[in-house]
């Protein structure tokens, strides 16, 4: 009944009676992917022009940032131009926050105020611009079409915390269950912490009654219960359409364990409060991540500021071409990724290749070297294959020369495995660096409800 009901009669009604417009921008974008990146990165450029004009006007600190560089709205001709603009980090803007942040002219009920989860260490206040909800939305709508999922079919999303586990804060004020008779949307959401491995059965074998079901998870926690269900031998009543992952670092690691275990798809969607629904893998080549070029730009940087090159690990960058209330250029979210280049696919917007982790997830070795949370997962993965040995692990940072692996061992682990990988980890990290293996039962964690991949250590610590 839903899929004629929901297009052709609950979209059309609810689009005419609210005047928002989530479903039209979701098609409009389902139109633009297949322009032209040259077309696009106009469309961008031209958005990005006013915004800078617009924030030179109204907001102080980028009106002095920019009289301070000398770079006004008409010096914006191409994506690169936006390296003449400086970067903005998040203690600079919270230092801002909130006078010299917002803009002037605009009125206070435009205003949607967030706190980030502060997975970093530090939360983070923001506002959204009230405007820009059909594009988030939008985006979201239009993501789902990229999952092969549509919006009446089942989801369980697990997530970090209670707290976080409610719908969207952003989303249609509706109550569940008149969500559910009207679009037949299904949804129930969990904190993967509290989520044990009988209560997850007893979610999707009730959801595959109803029909197709799809999983949003941490891929920690989706991780984790896929390695409790192939250590026991079980196998689901039926699986997921798809498993889309987010919030946390991606290894390639968890990503074979989500496969195997849920015998689906497994997609990484980017996301983040400064610009919600950035990117999502590429539905036809899981290699990359395209970007929703007409919601922001992201720009991988090298740690001068320049444009990285295909291939190259480097900063994240984002500009949020739709919030005019607090707007956010060039500003660094504290990720790592790796600068991507056309796809093959055919879409024209941009793409980057993988996301490497969290800038708090680098550490520098005695040797000099850089390692990332996407690094460490590469080494797990691909040059010392650990996935026989090993459900889930962490690297902690001890001391400048001393890290610490956490690993959660499969019933092959042994001493002469653990010897082996800590051999290996050591020679990989380069001289200089003590390594130890610690098996655990459990990885706990952040306060945020995050996993993280690698926690780097900090002399004030």
């Amino acid at each position: 009944m839903h899929q004629w009901l929901v297009p052709y009669v609950i979209q059309p009604l609810y689009q005419g009676l609210t005047g928002r417009r989530p479903w039209s921008e979701a098609r409009r974008l389902r139109e633009l992917q297949w322009r032209s990146t040259d077309e696009l990165e106009a469309r961008a450029v031209k958005r990005l022009r006013a915004l800078v004009e617009h924030a030179a006007t109204h907001v102080p600190y980028y009106r002095e940032l920019l009289q301070a560089t000398g770079v006004g709205p008409g010096d914006i001709r191409t994506l690169a131009d936006l390296a003449r603009v400086p970067m903005s980090e998040k203690t600079v803007i919270r230092a801002n926050f909130p006078a010299r942040v917002l803009a002037d002219n605009l009125p206070a009920r435009r205003r949607y105020r967030i706190f980030t989860s502060g997975s970093s260490g530090t939360p983070f206040e923001l506002y959204i611009d009230r405007a820009e909800l059909d594009s988030l939305l939008g985006s979201y709508y239009f993501f789902r079409e990229w999952d092969g999922t549509a919006l009446w079919d089942g989801r369980l999303r697990i997530t970090g915390s209670s707290a976080a586990s409610r719908f969207p804060a952003y989303l249609p004020r509706i109550s569940s269950w008149v969500r559910r008779l009207v679009t037949g949307e299904w949804v129930v959401k969990v904190a993967g912490a509290e989520l044990s491995l009988e209560r997850f059965l007893e979610l999707v074998t009730r959801l595959a009654r109803r029909g197709p079901y799809t999983i949003d998870a941490y891929p920690s926690y989706a991780a984790r219960l896929g390695a409790q269900l192939l250590e026991a031998g079980i196998e689901l009543p039926a699986c997921p359409r798809v498993v889309v992952c987010g919030a946390e670092t991606l290894t390639s690691g968890d990503a074979a364990i989500i496969e195997r275990a849920f015998r689906c798809r497994v997609l990484n969607q980017y996301s983040c409060w400064e610009a919600p629904h950035l990117a999502q893998t590429c539905p036809d080549n899981p290699a990359v991540l395209h970007v929703n070029s007409e919601r922001a730009i992201l720009r991988v940087v090298r740690s001068d500021g320049s444009t990285a090159e295909p291939g190259e690990q480097g900063r994240v960058l984002l500009t949020n071409l739709g919030n005019y209330v607090m707007p956010f250029i060039n500003f660094d979210i504290g990720d790592l990724a790796t600068a991507g280049s056309g796809c093959a696919c055919g879409r024209g917007f941009p793409t980057i290749q993988h996301l490497d982790g969290r800038t708090i997830e680098m550490i520098r070795t005695p040797a000099g070297k850089l390692i990332s949370a996407g690094t460490l997962g590469n080494f797990a993965t691909f040059q010392y294959p650990i996935m026989p040995y090993v459900w889930q692990f962490q690297a902690v940072q001890t001391a400048a020369d001393a890290l610490v692996l956490r690993i959660v061992p499969t019933e092959r682990f042994n001493s002469e495995f653990a010897a082996a990988l800590r051999e290996r980890l050591r020679a990989f990290l380069g001289a200089g660096m003590r390594v130890e293996v610690e098996a655990v039962a459990r990885i706990e964690p952040e306060a945020s409800g995050k996993r993280l991949i690698l926690k780097a250590w900090s002399p004030a610590a």
